[in-house]
């Protein structure tokens, strides 16, 4: 059980290969969403709504690290995941993108929090709005996903499929998300994100924070 809990935990880091921005820069990031899915497993038993946020540094050079939390719940005495990570993206020449980095997913709340504790490492490609990532974690199999982005106008609409391997024994499930995402304008420049996720696999399918569901987010990136 301990094992099946973990997995049903974790970040925001899942699916965008990130590149270098122009210049260092600190950035700060807030959002408010209806549920906290991951992997398409929503974070809190009561599928509750979540408050998140974190902070970002970027180099010229392409190494990055931030922080990130939000609440969740799985049914213990956790109330807090905090996300540390970091690492070196890039995009070539050609317009390939490449990604490379670590996360340490850590969680708080109560005496025996910690034993969800768990870190992955990833890699990431990127092309013409196509996305790659393959993670592997130190306690658990590897997961890997596939995405696609295209912005039309003022939205952006998004796409993935992606295959966890939970206890690295084929045991695994399979999730996908479609979303569409904005902005409401003006100086707040506050954005918003509906997406559809769902699952299938035999790990999941009698589990109800695994059910398809629409999540809607507002976020605002300072």
């Amino acid at each position: 059980m301990k094992n099946s809990i973990k997995a049903l935990s974790a970040s925001l880091l899942a699916a965008a290969v990130i590149a270098p921005s122009a210049q260092a820069e600190i950035t700060a990031n807030v959002a408010l969403t209806t549920d906290y899915v991951w992997r398409g497993i929503s974070q809190n038993t009561d599928e509750s709504p979540a408050l998140q946020g974190g902070f970002d540094y970027a180099s010229e050079s392409g190494f990055y690290a931030g922080v990130w939390g939000s609440n969740v719940n799985f049914g213990g005495n956790e109330s807090i995941e905090l996300d540390v990570y970091g690492g070196w993206g890039t995009e070539l020449e050609n317009g390939l993108g490449l990604d490379f980095g670590v996360i340490r997913y850590s969680y708080h709340g109560g005496a025996d929090s910690s034993d969800l504790d768990f870190t992955e490492f990833y890699a990431g490609l990127s092309y013409a709005g196509f996305g790659f990532i393959y993670s592997l974690g130190d306690e658990f199999g590897d997961q890997y996903e596939f995405s696609y982005g295209h912005d039309i106008g003022a939205v952006s609409l998004a796409a993935a499929y992606g295959n966890y391997d939970v206890n690295d024994d084929g045991d695994d499930y399979d999730y996908y998300s479609l979303g569409v995402s904005g902005s409401f304008g003006g100086e707040s420049d506050i954005g918003w994100d509906v997406s559809y996720w769902g699952t299938s696999g035999d790990l999941v399918d009698n589990v109800d924070v695994a059910d398809d569901r629409i999540v809607f987010t507002v976020s605002k990136e300072f």
